[in-house]
Order: structure tokens, then C-alpha cells, then sequence
């Protein structure tokens, strides 16, 4: 049973935050096990197997774009209450206390165990399944204090419980505060369904349009009970196929061997954990994982400046994508790839680190030029790993697009003028 409970705006948004971050998760999560999945009859698969294993790639990548659905969905609901959508996660595996302790939070590469801990992720309220074997949970309680001003979140069995809270939380607010007050935000910040193609994308105006986004949110994967095509569905549904194989050959293996939680840099704890040293793939989860993040700032971006030219909101919006297409040639190629000497026969993938600074950038030329030096860094660095790896050649296009596309409005087109950069000079102390 949820014990979060939503008193004032603060607490709104704190819970808003900590669902957003969750989102953010499982997309890289689902991403990360698609990645590692095989593509060729050469990797020990029959054709038939083959067919199979390639649907559920397109199967997990839906989902996976569900969540950047429901990304949205909560980025709109934090601008509508006034504040600024939050892109930011913890690095994986994310350690036990930032959420429930059911919630376990890590990478790991495609196989039942795996599956299994994705169908608990987003099983319906109140279903008695557990967990994926090797994804254990610790012990522990996220008390709540009430007669604290700050906000403390508090446990939920599921994350459809934590929307069920969110929502409490808004029509309570809604009625104390009165709705005016409460969706007081620029409406103009928010990304639209004429922005994107996202499935089931809302603006937020007011407590219906609020509720029907985390409506939206729950019917497609947490907590439907009902919809034979959400998460947990098709989940079940690859589980079961996967099975039938299994039975049929059970040497069946749909996965390279890919790492649990792979690193950049080496870890403090390592249990559960790899640190990526052999070359070229530390280079490559480099350039994934700054790509990654240069995604993040694009979409971010589009939050950022009021009354932004429908144009423009939607360039950078279609960059962003481009972005994540661009992710997905090195997310594969890294799991064919060794990973490291102390780990013979195992394959990396993309760590998905991310930044303590992802917060918007300034508008106008700043941004223009920010990003556009960012963009030019990556393009650098994957022209020079594809000339020796063709197998990136599509991802290089995929930046090429996106930065020609950010051109159009001009992003990246000039440096940032000197004046616009500099802060005016402090006064002279006095004696």
C-alpha cells in the first residue's frame, strides 16, 4: 500500500520528479536488453528463432518510446504546475534508498530473469508476482514525517500506486488551492502532440487534462489490468513465446553475453558491476553515452524558452529522436564487442551515465551555440570511429541529420559572441 500522500505543491512536485526519474529508468533498462539481443542466423539462431527475437526487439522498442510517452507526460504536468521538467537520474545500478525497496533499478542484458523483473516492474496493482531471480531487493522503509515542511518519499508497492498518489494529490490541490492557482504555469512551455508523434501525448491545463496524462501513463504500462497491449502485456506475451522456444531447443540463447551494469570508470563497489577497458569499446560507450546525453539537452531544451516558434520546438524535438537513432548503431555493436580482459567472452553496452549539470541552457544565441559545439565534438569523434568500424556508418548519418536539421534554426552556426558570454565587471571594494 502507497503511504505518499501530496499536501502541498512542493511535495506535488517532488513526487513529479522522483516518476519522472523512474521513467527515464526503465526507457534505458529496456533499451539496454533490446541492445543486447542477437541479429544474424550466424549467432546460433534458426531462422524461425531469428523472426522471433527480431519482433521482440521491435516489441521492446515500443515500450521503450512508451516511456518517453510518459517522460513527456510528466514534464508536462511539472511545467503546467510552474516548474521545470526533470531530465536529470542517478547513475546505474542505482543505489538502494532513492526509491522503494522493490525497486530495483539495473541493467541488464536480455533473458527470462530479465523479462521476469520487467513484468514485476510493471505489474498492475496488487498482483502477487515476484521479482526476476538476481534482481534482489533490500530491506528497508521510506518513512514519511508529516509535520515536515520538506518533502520525503514515502513507499509504493508499484508504480501505478505512485501515480494513484499523484493524482490524490492533484485534485487535493486543486480544490484548496483552486485550479488557477495551481496550473499557473506558462502554458506555452509544453510540448504538444502537433510537436511530436508521441502516442497519447496531452498538454496540461487543467485537474481533468492532468488526470487523463497520468490516466495515459497508467493504462499503457503501470497498473492496466484491463489493456491487452500494455507493458506488462506484451511483456507476458514475449515471456511466453520465449518459453515455447526454450522447450522447442533449450539451448535457445536470444542474448550475447552482454554485462550487468557496465562503467566507464572503475567502480567503487564492484560487486554487480564491469568496468569497460578494452578497446575500441570504451571508446565507443564514450560516444554513446555522450550522445545520450546530448539527447537529453536537446529535448530538455524544447521545455526551456517561452514562446518559442512552433518551428524550432519541433527541430529540436526531431533532433532529439535523430539523437536516439543515433544511439542504437553503438548500442548494438557494443554488445558484439569484448568488454574487458577480466571478463573473457562478455560484451559491454551502454552505461547510459549521465551529468550532475543537465539543467536548460540560456535561449537565444547561447543555446544556439552550446549546442552547436557540443553536436560538432560528436560528429568528430564518430566520423573517426566509423572510418574504422563501417558498422557505425549509420549512426554517423543519424548526427549528421540531426545537426543538419538544428542548422535550419540556426543552432550551431556560430560561436557565442564574446559580449553574451562575459559577466559585467564586480564594483571596486571600497576601503
Amino acid at each position: 500500500m502507497s503511504i505518499v500522500q501530496i499536501e502541498s505543491r512542493e511535495q506535488l512536485m517532488a513526487a513529479l520528479g522522483e516518476a519522472a526519474e523512474i521513467e527515464h529508468n526503465l526507457m534505458c533498462c529496456y533499451l539496454y536488453a533490446m541492445f543486447s539481443l542477437k541479429d544474424s542466423t550466424d549467432e546460433e539462431l534458426s531462422d524461425a528463432e531469428l523472426v522471433a527475437v527480431r519482433k521482440w526487439r521491435r516489441v521492446i522498442l515500443g515500450v521503450a518510446l512508451e516511456e518517453m510517452t510518459h517522460l513527456t507526460l510528466v514534464a508536462n504536468l511539472t511545467a503546467a504546475l510552474g516548474g521545470t521538467p526533470h531530465f536529470g537520474r542517478p547513475n546505474f545500478p542505482v543505489s538502494p534508498g532513492m526509491y522503494p525497496a522493490g525497486v530495483v533499478i539495473e541493467l541488464a542484458p536480455f533473458d527470462l530473469d530479465t523479462l521476469d523483473h520487467f513484468i514485476y516492474l510493471e505489474r498492475p496493482v496488487a498482483s502477487a508476482l515476484s521479482d526476476g531471480q538476481g534482481f534482489t531487493a533490500s530491506s528497508y522503509r521510506r518513512r514519511v514525517d508529516r509535520s515536515r515542511l520538506m518533502p520525503f518519499g514515502g513507499d509504493y508497492a508499484t508504480v501505478g500506486e505512485l501515480y494513484a498518489a499523484i493524482g490524490e494529490g492533484l485534485r487535493y490541490l486543486s480544490g484548496t488551492l483552486g485550479a488557477d492557482v495551481l496550473f499557473c504555469g506558462d502554458r506555452s512551455l509544453q510540448v504538444r502532440p502537433t510537436d511530436t508523434a508521441l502516442p497519447g501525448l496531452v498538454a496540461v491545463a487543467c485537474l481533468d487534462s492532468a488526470l487523463a496524462a497520468l490516466d495515459t501513463i497508467v493504462v499503457q504500462g503501470e497498473g492496466s489490468v484491463t489493456s491487452g497491449d500494455s507493458h506488462f502485456a506484451r511483456f507476458q506475451t514475449i515471456r511466453r513465446e520465449y518459453q515455447a522456444l526454450l522447450e522447442a531447443r533449450p539451448s535457445f540463447a536470444p542474448a550475447r553475453r552482454a554485462a550487468r551494469n557496465p562503467l566507464m570508470r572503475p567502480p567503487i563497489v564492484a560487486t554487480g558491476r564491469l568496468h569497460i577497458t578494452a578497446e575500441p569499446a570504451a571508446s565507443l560507450i564514450d560516444l554513446a553515452n555522450a550522445s545520450y546525453v546530448q539527447m537529453l539537452r536537446l529535448l530538455l531544451q524544447a521545455w526551456a524558452v517561452p514562446q518559442r516558434p512552433a518551428v524550432d520546438k519541433r527541430a529540436l524535438l526531431k533532433s532529439g529522436v535523430l539523437m536516439m537513432r543515433a544511439l542504437a548503431q553503438p548500442g548494438s555493436r557494443l554488445s558484439q564487442l569484448p568488454a574487458s580482459e577480466s571478463a573473457p567472452g562478455c560484451t559491454p553496452g551502454v552505461s547510459f551515465a549521465t551529468i550532475r549539470a543537465l539543467s536548460p541552457l540560456q535561449g537565444g544565441t547561447i543555446e544556439r551555440a552550446v549546442l552547436g559545439e557540443r553536436n560538432r565534438q560528436l560528429l568528430e569523434a564518430v566520423r573517426r570511429l566509423s572510418a574504422e568500424d563501417h558498422a557505425l556508418i549509420a549512426a554517423g548519418e543519424a548526427l549528421e541529420a540531426a545537426h543538419a536539421l538544428l542548422a535550419e534554426i540556426g543552432i550551431g552556426s556560430a560561436a557565442p559572441p564574446p559580449a553574451a558570454m562575459s559577466s559585467p565587471a564586480l564594483p571596486a571594494a571600497s576601503a
